[in-house]
């Protein structure tokens, strides 16, 4: 009975250890899984770093791009704006010029269709003297 005691307290403790080495495996693979999924994260840690760093250069490149054409366009919108300033301006007095130089040619007209009003009645009372 006792042989047959220590046979088992033999085989429940070969259990134990079986246990024991396979819980043993269990958190080795445990351990390299961590090892590579740390190095995994590391490496992809990494590449995010680098992209971020990669789109803040193009965010700033743009930026300064975005600058210089503001720029640009305001230095050649205020260069059309006096253009068309400038030629609104001319044609402003050119139009005033037109307009003073009708007005001398109505004058003109005017007086001389008084002076030949003038003459057809000098004209005609001539005649009718003449005629008489």
């Amino acid at each position: 009975m006792i042989d047959e005691k220590i046979n088992n307290s033999l085989r429940e403790l070969e259990q134990g250890l079986k246990s024991m080495e396979s819980a043993r495996k269990q958190v080795e693979k445990t351990v390299n899984s961590y090892d590579g999924l740390n190095s995994t994260t590391a490496e992809y840690v990494s590449k995010l770093g680098t992209i971020t760093t990669k789109i803040q250069e193009l965010v700033d490149t743009i930026g300064k791009d975005y600058s210089q054409k503001v720029k640009a366009f305001e230095k050649d919108r205020e260069t059309v704006i006096n253009a068309a300033t400038a030629a609104t301006e001319k044609l402003s007095n050119a139009s005033e010029e037109f307009k003073d130089s009708l007005v001398d040619i109505q004058t003109k007209l005017k007086y001389s269709l008084i002076v030949n009003a003038v003459s057809l009645v000098a004209i005609a009372a001539i005649l009718f003297f003449l005629l008489k």
